[in-house]
């Protein structure tokens, strides 16, 4: 590749990267600060026209939910998709390139060597993250450029597994999505980028991102480009 060839591929990486902020960062910014809004309640109070700035209660007591399946659950939601969003531009960036990522333990290496994952979560298995309420697995195959991350629960109480795959093209319109299993005990896991119906049978049903406010067709172009840049 020249030197020119490489100074045209930055804005071609600058769209891709566009794309991907469109299509996931802007939902899990959203979900993040609507999580955040629901931890905690710092109410503030103003009182007639005693003054003109607010007065606020410092000793009133702050809401904070109980250690339970629910928070947990939304924790490993975001993890889940903050490694997803890391190692999906990643792969695209390989290719774009024409250095591609060869598996799931090289796409680990590359976010981890950019700080895009704690360097707590780094474990001595390839291809798996440990989190405080997870085991992060992710699974890549090459030579379509799909991937699959799964959030493992350590324990009961983290709540069910979840599955990103992207990109998911069974997708039907439906909207960003993500799979989560129907129970917490004898959590059966699909093998590799199974079909969705095996997924689904299974005992896994698929949950929308509703932060989403992407309108289908959009999602779906942008989706195609992404593809059609993979297989140049």
């Amino acid at each position: 590749m020249t030197i020119r060839e490489r100074g045209n591929i930055w804005p071609v990486i600058s769209v891709a990267a566009g794309a991907f902020f469109v299509l996931a960062v802007m939902p899990l910014i959203l979900h993040r600060q609507q999580s955040g809004q629901m931890a905690t309640v710092d109410a503030q109070v103003t009182i007639g026209d005693s003054g003109n700035e607010p007065l606020t209660n410092a000793t009133a007591p702050t809401y904070r939910w109980p250690d339970s399946e629910v928070p947990r659950t939304a924790e490993r939601l975001r993890d889940l998709t903050a490694v997803a969003i890391a190692a999906s531009s990643n792969i695209v960036e390989g290719a774009m390139r024409r250095t591609p990522l060869r598996d799931a333990n090289d796409i680990l290496n590359r976010i981890a060597q950019r700080q895009l994952i704690p360097a707590a979560w780094l474990t001595q298995q390839p291809g798996i993250l440990q989190t405080g309420h997870s085991t992060i697995h992710i699974r890549y195959a090459p030579q379509n450029a799909t991937l699959e991350v799964i959030s493992v629960p350590n324990e009961r109480k983290d709540g069910p597994a979840m599955l990103i795959r992207i990109p998911d093209a069974e997708n039907t319109g439906v909207g960003p999505r993500y799979f989560e299993s129907m129970q917490l005990d004898g959590i059966v896991y699909p093998s590799p980028f199974a079909p969705i119906a095996q997924i689904v049978a299974s005992g896994w049903q698929p949950r929308l991102f509703k932060q989403s406010q992407l309108p289908d067709e959009q999602r779906a172009q942008l989706e195609q480009w992404v593809k059609n840049t993979m297989a140049k």
